[in-house]
């Protein structure tokens, strides 16, 4: 087995560099366009896994889905939006992630619509984040995290968007 790495390794090197580029822009040039071809089926899942929503969560009274962690701050901030959200919301630990069912609904509505830090870890920073839901319309996201700003305004535009204000 290592030999016939080392003899491929012999192959590849003696190549020149104008034969493997052609190879390498080609496979450069085939992911950008089947990115640009599968990018509408991103948005075509989410066009139907809102309706699966308002189907699935409205028997049980659910239009809220709420990511949260175990910080300080996540907690103080759980703490103003339970009266809010408290019968109507399905909630997900980010700290329990690993264990999370990827299929289900909550975590597949939390991958399309919640927020995403670059790197992952800075996911952690814009939680907890409340996600609602509402018939024919796009899905508003407000997050409450460490590093956003103007988060009383936040709190009165998920209040609004509620319907409590």
């Amino acid at each position: 087995m290592n030999e016939d790495l080392a003899r491929l390794r012999e192959v590849l090197n003696k190549l020149p560099f104008w034969v493997v580029l052609p190879f390498i822009v080609s496979i450069s040039v085939l992911s950008v366009l089947l990115y640009i071809a599968f990018l509408p089926l991103a948005y075509l899942y989410g066009l139907l896994l809102r309706p699966m929503v308002w189907i699935e969560w409205e028997k049980r009274g659910h239009d809220v889905l709420v990511i949260e962690t175990e910080s300080d701050h996540s907690r103080q901030w759980m703490a103003r939006l339970s009266p809010l959200i408290s019968s109507r919301a399905v909630h997900l630990n980010w700290k329990q992630r690993q264990s999370w069912d990827r299929w289900s609904l909550p975590v597949q509505l939390f991958e399309l619509f919640g927020p995403h830090g670059k790197p992952e870890q800075f996911t952690e920073l814009s939680l907890p984040a409340v996600i609602v839901f509402r018939q024919l319309r796009r899905p508003k996201t407000f997050t409450f995290g460490s590093r956003p700003k103007d988060l009383d305004v936040k709190f009165e535009s998920l209040r609004e968007e509620l319907g409590l204000s």
